[in-house]
C-alpha cells in the first residue's frame, strides 16, 4: 500500500560476517527484514516496533534502530538512500505513536450502525463536503490575490520616479493586507475541517475495528463448527448399527461424544510441539454423577482409539438414566452386565539362570544393564497410576465434612493411600509405549472413569 516502504539495506550480523544484505519492509509502524524477497511469504527474520524505537544516524550512510533490548545497525548504499529511509522511518514512527495514543484515548461504544448512525454519517459527509468547497474557494482567492501582489511587487521594483513610489507602496500594502485576510480565512477553514475530520475519524476507526473483530469471531466460530461437524461424522461412521428402538437413545450420546482420534489429528496438522516430554504420562480422571454425566470432545483428547462404539453405547446408558423406563429397559437389553474377576492369577514360576543374568552385567554401567522382563510386574505404569484412585471415597467423605480439619485429614489420608501396597510390591512396572492408553471404567459401580495416555 501507500504506507509500505521496501528496499535493500545492509544489516550488521556479527564480527565474522559483518554487514549482510537484507530485504527490509516498513509497514504499519513495524520494520521487518528478510534474507530475500521470496522469504516474505513464510519466514520473517526479525521485526522492530517503531512506536517505541529510537532512530539515530551515526554518519552519512548508517542508521541505528534500538527498541528495548534489540538494536539494528543498518547501512544504506548512498546518503540519498539513507535519507529516504530515515524520512520513512520518522513518518512511520510518528504515525504509530499517534495511532497508539488514539486507541488509548478512545472510549466510545462499539455497537453496530443503526438508523441514527446512518443519518449522522450522512450529515457529517454533507458538512465535510461544504468545508471542502470553502477550502476550494479560499484557494482560488489566495491564488488570485497572490498573483496581484506579485504584479504589484514587480511594478514597485521597476519604479523610477520618486513621486510615484508613495502611491505604489500604498497599493502594495492594500493588496498585502487583502492577501493576509484571505490567508487567515483559508487557515481558519482548514482548521475547522481538520477538527471535524479528527472528531469523526476516531469513531469510524472504532466502528471498523469492531467489524474486524466480529469477522474474526465469526471465522473462528465457523472453523469450530466445521471441526465439530467432521468429528460427529466420524463418530456416526464408527457407531454400530442398532435397532430402531434404540435409535433415540444413541442419537443423544452421539451428539455429545467426539472421538479423540479425530480431534487429535485436526490439531496435529496445525501445531508443532518442540519441547514435549516423551516420558511423562498424562493422567486424566473423569468423575461424574450418572445424572449429570456428559462428555465433550475436549475431555476425550487422550482417549483410547480401540473401540469408539463402546463409548457411544456406555454414554447412551447414562444419557437415558433420566428418561422413561422403556428406554432403560431397552439399554439393559442392548448392553450385557459386566463381569469382573474376584481373584488375580498367581505369578508364573519361571526358572531363572543367575549366571546368564550376571554375565551380561559385567563391565557395563548400571543404567545399561539389561534386566529380564520376568523381574517386572505384569502391568503398565499407567495402570499403577490408576491404582492411586483405589480409596477415592476418602475425597467424597472430605467433601461432606463441615470441619476443615477433618477435610484435611481425609485428603492427607488419600494422598498417602497410594503407598499402601508398596511393602508387598518390589517389582517394577513396565514403561508404557508412546501413545499407549489405559482405561478404567467404574462408572456403574463407583461413578468415575479414569483415562491415562503416554505422551
Amino acid at each position: 500500500g501507500s504506507d509500505t516502504y521496501k528496499g535493500w539495506l545492509f544489516k550488521w550480523t556479527n564480527y565474522l560476517k559483518g554487514y549482510q544484505r537484507r530485504w527490509f519492509v516498513l509497514s504499519n509502524g513495524l520494520l521487518s527484514y528478510y534474507r530475500t524477497q521470496a522469504e516474505m511469504a513464510h519466514t520473517c527474520r526479525g521485526t522492530i516496533n517503531l512506536s517505541t524505537a529510537h532512530i539515530d544516524t551515526e554518519d552519512s550512510c548508517n542508521i541505528v534502530l534500538s527498541s528495548g533490548g534489540r538494536t539494528y545497525h543498518l547501512k544504506a548504499n548512498s546518503e540519498v538512500e539513507r535519507q529516504r529511509w530515515v524520512t520513512a522511518l520518522e513518518l512511520a514512527k510518528a504515525k504509530a505513536i499517534r495511532m497508539r495514543s488514539n486507541q488509548s484515548d478512545d472510549s466510545g461504544d462499539e455497537e453496530p450502525a443503526s438508523q441514527s448512525d446512518k443519518s449522522e454519517l450522512h450529515s457529517t459527509l454533507k458538512t465535510l463536503s461544504s468545508k471542502l468547497e470553502d477550502l476550494s474557494t479560499c484557494n482560488d482567492l489566495i491564488a488570485k490575490h497572490g498573483a496581484a501582489l506579485q504584479r504589484s511587487l514587480s511594478e514597485l521594483e521597476n519604479l523610477k520616479l520618486p513621486a510615484e513610489s508613495g502611491e505604489k507602496i500604498k497599493a502594495v500594502n492594500e493588496r498585502a493586507t487583502l492577501f493576509r485576510i484571505t490567508s487567515n480565512a483559508m487557515i481558519n477553514a482548514c482548521r475547522d475541517f481538520l477538527d471535524l475530520a479528527e472528531t469523526h475519524s476516531r469513531k469510524w476507526q472504532r466502528a471498523l475495528q469492531y467489524e474486524r473483530e466480529q469477522r474474526i469471531r465469526l471465522e473462528e466460530t465457523i472453523e469450530q463448527l466445521a471441526k465439530q461437524h467432521n468429528s460427529l461424522e466420524r463418530a456416526c461412521r464408527g457407531a454400530p448399527g442398532l435397532s430402531s428402538s434404540s435409535t433415540g437413545i444413541t442419537s443423544t450420546a452421539k451428539g455429545s461424544v467426539q472421538t479423540a482420534k479425530g480431534e487429535a489429528s485436526d490439531e496435529d496438522e496445525e501445531t508443532e510441539y518442540f519441547d514435549a516430554m516423551e516420558d511423562a504420562p498424562a493422567f486424566i480422571t473423569v468423575t461424574a454423577d450418572p445424572k449429570h454425566h456428559r462428555r465433550s470432545g475436549s475431555n476425550l483428547s487422550g482417549a483410547s482409539e480401540g473401540h469408539p462404539e463402546d463409548w457411544n453405547l456406555e454414554d447412551s446408558v447414562f444419557e437415558s438414566s433420566n428418561q422413561s423406563s422403556y428406554n432403560e429397559s431397552t439399554c439393559k437389553d442392548i448392553l450385557p452386565s459386566k463381569r469382573r474377576r474376584t481373584r488375580i492369577p498367581d505369578k508364573p514360576n519361571y526358572s531363572l539362570n543367575l549366571w546368564s543374568i550376571m554375565k551380561n552385567c559385567i563391565g557395563k554401567e548400571l543404567s545399561k544393564i539389561p534386566m529380564p522382563v520376568n523381574f517386572n510386574e505384569p502391568l503398565s505404569m499407567l495402570q499403577r497410576l490408576t491404582e492411586d484412585l483405589e480409596y477415592h471415597e476418602l475425597l467424597d467423605k472430605a467433601v461432606k465434612c463441615e470441619s476443615s480439619t477433618e477435610q484435611m485429614c481425609f485428603v492427607a489420608a488419600f494422598s498417602v493411600s497410594s503407598y499402601s501396597t508398596t511393602v508387598h510390591r518390589t517389582a517394577k512396572p513396565f514403561n508404557p509405549l508412546l501413545g499407549e492408553t489405559y482405561e478404567l471404567d467404574r462408572l456403574e459401580e463407583l461413578g468415575f472413569r479414569s483415562l491415562c495416555e503416554q505422551v
